[in-house]
Order: structure tokens, then sequence, then C-alpha cells
């Protein structure tokens, strides 16, 4: 009988001594890395935490929803232990929060958009000094000297802040702005889905920032840099990861030796 129950109570204990350690992932609307439709999330980081999840069954990998402005904030609180495709130099270290970095993993750039009919040309673009520009409240924007506080931003640097690209662009198209800060992979993205916009809009060969993206982990969590990194890597040698970044004009970078 004695055995019959301690059987019992191993058995019950089981599923709990398997049970993957979550590791909550915070992701804001970034595209095309992260992109909110109808409450509904798509975009590289969904689907690299999919494959996360596939590819071992230790950890499990679970999306967090948090924004540019409260993410580091959400963080302090234990919202979440991880963060994908970010810069460790977008407020981290200045807030002193210390994260663990892998090497950057991938590329991206920012650059200016405005209407063909009011720049006509690249040079309109050499000087955006006295010309306004739509940013996203919350990111760090080389032009305005990465600075984040609202006030200082439409004072010293003509921002318009917004919540999101598809706002900086239309903002654009209203001639509500005379520029807009957009993600080359989002503004190729978008005049894809959007081929009507092609002649109307000009993308600006000058480049704000080029930004190298890595995975910000809590130091604290169980799950180790190094594994992780490991696994990214591996998933994106996959043909289909290889394909949806070269499709949103982003560059994979190689492993450092």
């Amino acid at each position: 009988m004695k055995l019959l129950l301690l059987l019992t109570v191993l058995i019950l204990a089981l599923p709990q001594a398997l049970a993957s350690i979550p590791v909550w992932v915070g992701a804001y609307e970034f595209p095309p890395y992260l992109q909110l439709q109808q409450q509904q999330a798509s975009g590289l980081t969904v689907q690299l935490i999919a494959e996360l999840n596939q590819l071992q069954q230790q950890y499990h990998f679970e999306l967090v929803l948090t924004t540019p402005v409260r993410r580091h904030q959400d963080f302090q609180q234990g919202l979440f232990d991880a963060i994908f495709f970010e810069d460790e130099n977008w407020g981290w270290q200045k807030k002193g929060l210390m994260m663990q970095a892998s090497p950057a993993f991938a590329q991206d750039d920012e650059v200016f958009i405005a209407l063909q009919s009011q720049a006509q040309s690249q040079q309109w673009f050499a000087d955006l000094s006295q010309k306004s520009k739509a940013g996203i409240l919350g990111y760090h924007y080389r032009i305005a000297n990465y600075e984040t506080d609202p006030d200082i931003l439409a004072n010293q640097y003509l921002m318009i802040p917004v919540t999101d690209h598809l706002a900086s662009v239309e903002l654009v198209l209203k001639q509500r702005t005379d520029t807009a800060i957009v993600t080359r992979s989002f503004i190729k993205q978008y005049l894809k889905s959007y081929p009507q916009y092609q002649k109307a809009l000009l993308v600006s060969d000058r480049v704000d920032q080029s930004y190298q993206l890595q995975l910000l982990l809590d130091p604290a969590h169980p799950l180790k840099m190094d594994a992780l990194y490991q696994w990214v890597c591996q998933i994106m040698q996959q043909p289909a990861m290889q394909q949806a970044f070269a499709d949103n004009g982003l560059t994979l970078l190689p492993k450092p030796d």
C-alpha cells in the first residue's frame, strides 16, 4: 500500500518536474519584428518564439506586449525576462538596467521619407534642421541626439510624436509633417503592400542610423545567453527564416569568431 502511494505521488509530481521553465519575451510594435493588427501579434519576434519552442523543450517562450516608452519599467517590474531585436544602447545602460547581451545578429537602418512633390530630390534630405519630423515616442533617434523627452523633441528638434510607423507615413501623406523617420525594413514592406504610394513617397539615401540588433536577457534567469544565442543562430540558418529576413530588407550578421 505504501509503495502504491509512493508511486502515485511520483507520477503526479512527474509533469511538474518535467515542466518547461517559462521565458517571458517583451516586445513592442516595431515592424517587421512585431506588428499588431486587431490585437493579433505577428512578425519576426513571433516567428522566432515559435521556432525556439519547437527547437527545444527545456524552456517555453511566451510573448509579453509592452511599449517603447514603458519597456524599461516593465522589465524592472519583472513583467518579462528577455527582449529580442533590441540594442543594449537603447536606454538600458543609461537607466542602469543590467542585461545579458548577445552579439549582434541582424542589422537594419532608419531612413527618412517625404512627399516626392515636396522633396523632389535627395538633396532635400541634406538639412532637416528646420523641417518637422514624425517619430515614434520612446524611440532613440540619432538626428535628435537620442533624446526621448517629448518636450525637448518638440521644441529643439521639431519632432511630432506618433505611436507607430504607419501613423508616421500617414502624416507625411496628409502633409501634416515634412518628413518621417522609419526603418528601411518597414518602408520596404509598406510600399510592397501599398504600391500606389511608390511614386508619391521619396525614401532618403541618407541614413539616420544603422543599428545592430541583439538579444537581451535578465542575468538572473536560469536560461543563459550563450545557449539562447546558439539556438537563435541555428534558427537563422533555416531557409524560411533567411527568406523572411531577405523579404524585409534585413541583413543577417555572421557569428563572431
